[in-house]
């Protein structure tokens, strides 16, 4: 037979026992539903990287892929602008080579009113020669020299000019003249290309 005492001891050690299993029952499941939603925020962690690193990689590949399309444009660019001033340079020396070949038809001989040649007869004094190299940087407006044209015509005057005779007869002739403007013409022009196809080029490298 049970004493009092030995009641309240028992249901002292039931009621420990229900409060011990409702505290494991409780951490288990809360260890559980932690577990899971770690698991959950992981996944989700990982997604969110691999969808980053997805992005990352496409966003890559088109920055690589405009650079080769901007280099291959840029490529393009330089090689017509090349091909298109090698092409110009190649019609100015035709050009000039025709040119040269027509001075003596239009420097020796003119028709007068009745269609009579004469023979040219153009002088150019010392002082002209002098005022044209010096407007062509050629030399300095006191130098003797004769214009900067082919044959060597310079040279003859500087020999025999005398300083100080700016009036006197120099031996350039109007073929001299011709054929030396004629030289500066293709050089200005080969200037004008250069400078033409680097603004070319510069303006097609702007997509």
């Amino acid at each position: 037979m049970f004493s009092l005492g030995g009641i309240n001891t028992l249901g002292v050690l039931l009621g420990g026992a229900l409060l011990s299993l409702a505290w494991w029952h409780g951490y288990t499941q809360g260890i559980g539903r932690s577990t899971e939603r770690c698991k959950a925020t992981i996944s989700q962690l990982r997604e969110t990287f691999a969808t980053q690193e997805k992005q990352r990689a496409e966003q890559a590949a088109q920055a690589l892929n405009a650079q080769q399309q901007r280099f291959t444009h840029q490529v393009k660019v330089a090689h017509q602008a090349e091909q298109d001033y090698l092409t110009r340079i190649a019609q100015l020396r035709t050009q000039t080579q025709q040119l040269t070949r027509r001075i003596d038809d239009v420097t020796q001989r003119w028709l007068d009113e009745k269609g009579q040649p004469h023979a040219v007869s153009c002088l150019f004094t010392r002082g002209f020669v002098q005022h044209y190299n010096a407007a062509l940087g050629v030399s300095d407006a006191n130098d003797s020299g004769a214009a900067a044209a082919p044959g060597g015509a310079g040279n003859t005057s500087r020999a025999t000019a005398s300083a100080g005779e700016p009036l006197r007869p120099s031996p350039v002739t109007q073929r001299d003249i011709l054929a030396n403007i004629t030289d500066n013409g293709q050089q200005c022009q080969v200037w004008r290309a250069q400078v033409n196809g680097l603004l070319d080029y510069i303006e097609g490298l702007i997509p």
